[in-house]
């Protein structure tokens, strides 16, 4: 169930010279900030300080519609379900949770500390969020394996409602001949994954307790601050 990277990856050190969001997706490598953060979030370490702690669910669906509340502790007991919207998924600003994380830095306004928000999730094998858009950020992996589907434009074949899951079993195998995504697993904890704005993505969760973090940047970097050098084409 994938195993590889077909996006191309370049040192963090380069991003920290870029002025303004590129155009596609890509890894940085060798972000290693973020060490105490991880020891602090490991899966067996938020069964036990965090477990009674209430967190809001949302649908795993393209929509995230709906809200529930339920106990770290119980929602990690949950499996996913084949249908997204009926599934339930923590990935979302828990101020307590993503409290000590240490956002990406990069040389334009669009990604100043002012301007991010940063979202914690966890995820179950199975578990992921349906193909959707929304603005730019960075994501990046503490603890198992998130695969990363990638259309620029609106996938072909797709449910709303239906699983990341049950889409690669039932729909990718007939893509890869006719317009394959760009797939990605990303497994190094030491490596952030920027998604562009309004690219076409889903998620799929590998590992037995996936724990990550998506730092979201200023959407209007491109127009606001246009005069910015490029940077290099990916």
């Amino acid at each position: 169930m994938g195993g590889s990277c077909s996006l191309e990856r370049v040192r963090v050190e380069e991003a920290l010279e870029w002025r303004r969001p590129p155009a596609r997706p890509f890894i940085l490598e060798g972000f290693e900030v973020n060490t105490g953060f991880a020891n602090s979030t490991r899966p067996e370490v938020l069964r036990s300080s965090r477990g009674s702690l209430k967190v809001k669910l949302t649908s795993s669906n393209s929509y995230s519609q709906g809200e529930r509340v339920a106990s770290l502790a119980e929602y990690l007991e949950e499996r996913p379900r084949e249908l997204a919207n009926e599934s339930w998924y923590l990935f979302g600003p828990e101020t307590s949770l993503v409290e000590g994380y240490s956002v990406p830095r990069c040389g334009g306004r669009w990604c100043d500390a002012d301007l991010v928000a940063s979202s914690f999730g966890v995820g179950r094998r199975g578990s992921g969020v349906s193909f959707h858009t929304h603005g730019a950020g960075f994501s990046q992996v503490l603890h198992g394996r998130k695969r990363w589907f990638f259309f620029e434009t609106r996938p072909p074949r797709f449910d709303p409602d239906v699983s990341t899951a049950a889409w690669v079993e039932t729909v990718l195998p007939g893509l890869w001949m006719n317009k394959p995504p760009i797939d990605c697993v990303l497994e190094r904890p030491t490596d952030l994954l920027y998604f562009p704005r309004d690219w076409w993505h889903a998620t799929l969760n590998l590992d037995d307790i996936n724990v990550f973090v998506s730092t979201f940047v200023a959407d209007d970097a491109a127009a606001a601050w246009p005069f910015f050098s490029s940077p290099p084409s990916l």
